[in-house]
């Protein structure tokens, strides 16, 4: 325990300091980022690790600080040097994350950040060569300086502008948690500044060590950081709700087929009454002769017979729960894709295909269902573009799944439809152009393949629609 006053403002400032830091561990351990889709959780746990090491440091620092005159003499140069270890390691790590962080939202200036971080190790044993190797306390408290200038400010700087950075990509999504990344880092800055350039051990005002500076930047960090993880709670609410919804449509997308179902078979039935009829009017009337009267009557009533007969198909393909004993395959979604452009003929040469496929593992399907969905986006994404715009073609695997977007540059879909577009006979096209019943197909044929559509509008302009496939296991794996 402190022996005097200045020794125990100084157990208390080692002690808040580590205490600060291993609660910034602590809260950042405490989420559940597993499933999360941002960034960010990616490189969390670098934080983290960093914040516990560093917690442990400065603790050891305290013990030491606090037993250092009953030490033996010849071990002081060898616990000189191990004390050096743990704050090395932990600002590596932040190194590691600041470095991480940035390069995710700045990928276009990788090379740039790959030169500083690799330039930094270096730097810093240079400077340490120009010393001569003396095993002695001095010698390892110029070492700890060194490190100092070459490893931790380097590291503060760049998680600070990678958080203020990352906080630019989820504005959209929160202001306010925004804010919260943008103040975090500001505050990793000031604790670079005052743990990297100024020396341990330096005494400010009568009983202020710089060490508390750094316990209390560390509290802004620890503040603005717990303000900004908030923004997990936030993806995890929103994802709970997408899945309420999703079910709330399948329910209801289950009774629409069943009833459905039963109004195609009662469609079909007077339908092919009347169209046998037709042809037997025709032959007793001799309307088969092009110069008949009534001919043009008659090929009205049958385009009507036509498209009546389209609509009961569609209602049946709709309704209908089985795949007519098909194999489940092992599909290649971006083989799928390419086949799916191939169907659209001629008219695929009126619009501007931007394709930015990556590999993709196996997805477990119907090929010819999947097809089935495509094209009837594509279609939707043409009917919506004018000629020659670009609708572009995306996949990606993630850790939800393999996802396929398509992009139009169409003018978008309105916000008091977006909860209505999957309903059967919906559609913002204009009267006999369509029938309503594409996206609900494609509703109902995602649910089979145990995926999900999402239709979201752009940013600047068109709509974006999201197809996500639960990636599929090659058998023996």
């Amino acid at each position: 325990m402190p022996n005097n006053v200045n020794d125990f403002i100084t157990f208390l400032t080692f002690l808040f300091y580590g205490l600060v830091f291993f609660a910034a561990g602590v809260a950042i351990t405490s989420k559940v980022t597993r499933s999360s889709q941002l960034t960010i959780a990616r490189h969390l746990s670098l934080f983290a690790l960093f914040a516990f090491v560093h917690a442990c440091h400065e603790w050891l620092v305290l013990f030491l600080y606090l037993e250092w005159p009953t030490l033996p003499p010849h071990l002081l140069p060898i616990i000189s040097a191990l004390r050096l270890l743990p704050a090395f390691v932990s600002f590596v790590f932040l190194l590691i994350f600041g470095y991480s962080v940035l390069k995710s939202v700045y990928p276009q200036h990788r090379a740039k950040l790959n030169l500083f971080v690799l330039a930094l190790l270096p730097l810093f044993i240079s400077s340490i060569l120009t010393q001569e190797f003396e095993f002695t306390p001095e010698f390892f408290r110029l070492i700890a300086l060194r490190m100092r200038y070459f490893i931790a400010f380097p590291a503060a700087l760049l998680a600070g502008f990678g958080l203020i950075g990352y906080a630019g990509t989820i504005r959209t999504t929160s202001d306010k948690v925004a804010r919260n990344f943008i103040a975090a880092g500001i505050a990793l800055i000031g604790y670079g500044i005052f743990a990297g350039l100024v020396p341990t051990g330096v005494i400010l005002l009568p009983g202020v060590r710089i060490e508390l500076l750094r316990g209390i930047a560390g509290l802004f960090i620890l503040h603005f950081l717990m303000n900004a993880l908030h923004i997990f709670d936030l993806e995890r609410e929103t994802q709970i709700e997408e899945r309420l919804q999703r079910f709330a449509q399948s329910e209801k997308m289950v009774s629409l087929g069943r009833l459905a179902a039963g109004i195609a078979h009662e469609i079909n039935n007077p339908l092919a009454n009347v169209s046998l009829n037709v042809e037997l009017l025709k032959k007793s009337l001799n309307a088969t002769d092009p110069g008949a009267p009534y001919v043009k009557r008659f090929a009205a009533i049958e385009r009507n017979l036509d498209r009546a007969s389209k609509i009961a198909r569609e209602l049946l393909t709709f309704s209908r729960h089985d795949d007519l004993g098909a194999p489940v395959e092992l599909l290649d979604l971006n083989e799928v894709l390419r086949n799916t452009l191939t169907l659209l003929g001629p008219r695929q040469q009126d619009y501007d295909f931007v394709l930015n496929l990556q590999s993709l593992p196996p997805v477990r399907g119907f090929s010819w269902k999947v097809e089935e969905v495509f094209l009837n986006v594509l279609i939707n994404a043409m009917d919506a573009s004018p000629v020659g715009a670009p609708i572009k073609l995306t996949s990606r695997s993630t850790p939800e799944g393999v996802t396929i977007e398509v992009s139009d540059c169409g003018p978008g879909i309105a916000a008091e439809h977006l909860s209505t577009i999957f309903d059967p006979f919906f559609t913002t096209k204009e009267v006999g152009i369509g029938t309503g019943l594409g996206l609900s197909i494609c509703f109902g044929i995602m649910e089979r393949h145990g995926g999900h559509v999402t239709v979201a509008n752009a940013a600047p302009g068109g709509c974006i629609v999201t197809l996500t496939f639960p990636q599929g296991v090659r058998d023996g794996a």
